[in-house]
């Protein structure tokens, strides 16, 4: 603590004023700091930032569409946008050969509800329309991305990237 003084008054010289001045703005600067930094830990993400969000935390239109889009076979092909941008099963991510790459409806395999047991569910709010699920299976840490958003005829699947290994930025 003594070095630390030592140090603000080599800085701010031996003028006592200008030392209160210089811990004045010293305390404002960790008082701002700490104010972004509670800012930023609060549970609800702002409207435009992206945010990790458990399924309870998720719009009650998302969670109501998200239940029915895995008991309702053709609700779910009603609640697809295709052809429907993703990646296939087991490609590499950054491969420009398989990039863009689009799922047809005579391709696209329904999807179930995924056991939390075996698997990580993410969801990360993108935007105020967007919502990003990441579903890593704990065994082998294979993720499966898919991105819904909701628009004025209701949430819709409008991407999904298949089983991969994928690099966290």
């Amino acid at each position: 603590m003594k070095y630390i003084l030592n140090c603000m008054q080599i800085l701010v010289g031996h003028s006592p004023r200008r030392f209160n001045i210089f811990i004045l703005f010293f305390i404002n600067i960790l008082l701002i700091g700490c104010k972004k930094n509670q800012a930023s830990n609060s549970n609800e993400p702002h409207q435009n930032e992206v945010g990790s969000l458990q399924f309870e935390d998720l719009p009650e239109s998302f969670k109501t569409f998200y239940i029915k889009f895995h008991n309702d076979s053709s609700f779910q092909m009603e609640h697809i946008v295709f052809p429907l941008e993703g990646l296939p099963d087991h490609a590499d991510p950054e491969d420009v050969n398989v990039n863009p790459f689009y799922y047809t409806m005579d391709q696209w395999t329904l999807h179930k509800m995924f056991d939390p047991k075996t698997n990580n569910i993410i969801y990360l709010k993108l935007g105020s329309i967007i919502i990003e699920e990441r579903i890593t299976e704990k065994k082998y840490g294979l993720t499966i991305i898919r991105r819904f958003a909701d628009s004025s005829s209701g949430w819709r699947l409008i991407y999904y990237g298949g089983l991969n290994k994928y690099i966290e930025n």
